[in-house]
């Protein structure tokens, strides 16, 4: 246990110099250029748009690959053109690593979904218990949990960003 809590204090530490090492430059060339408000207004056009995306997205590479693949058999060398179709061979890992992050999001967005649905049935309940005219001990323990409970639902929803 302590050797992991070593390693994981470690593990931030170099996180951390590192960050306060690069935060300077790339804000600086953030700032220059302009990148977060041009990365926000990309994701909402993206967002309103899904199809044009990836049409967009589509459309770019294959015409990469295209290039990629007009230019490796105009090489006046004659070098082996095989191990440029395993290397596009090699990109199924990369595709289903994209297709298992996908249906992750999908499962993480129906889970903050469920919480959400869960916090207003606690709410709900809450509701009803403090309205109560009469409280037993029980009821006051009841409402101490379940204020808890949706203090911890409420927090871990807004904990980040779960978009």
């Amino acid at each position: 246990m302590r050797i992991r809590k070593k390693l994981r204090e470690s593990r931030l530490r170099t996180h951390l110099q590192i960050r306060a090492w690069l935060q300077p430059k790339l804000g600086k060339a953030g700032e220059r250029l302009r990148l977060v408000g041009r990365i926000r207004l990309a994701n909402i056009w993206a967002r309103k748009h899904p199809k044009r995306t990836f049409a967009c997205v589509t459309g770019t590479l294959s015409l990469l690959l295209v290039c990629s693949l007009i230019m490796n058999n105009s090489k006046p060398d004659g070098t082996d053109n095989a191990h440029g179709i395993g290397v596009i061979a090699n990109m199924e890992p990369l595709f289903q690593g994209f297709r298992t992050i996908q249906s992750n999001k999908g499962l993480h967005r129906a889970t903050i979904q469920e919480l959400a649905d869960s916090g207003r049935a606690i709410r709900r309940e809450l509701d009803s218990l403090i309205a109560m005219p009469r409280k037993t001990h029980g009821d006051s323990l009841r409402i101490v949990r379940q204020y808890r409970r949706l203090e911890n639902i409420v927090k871990f929803i807004n904990n980040g960003e779960h978009d």
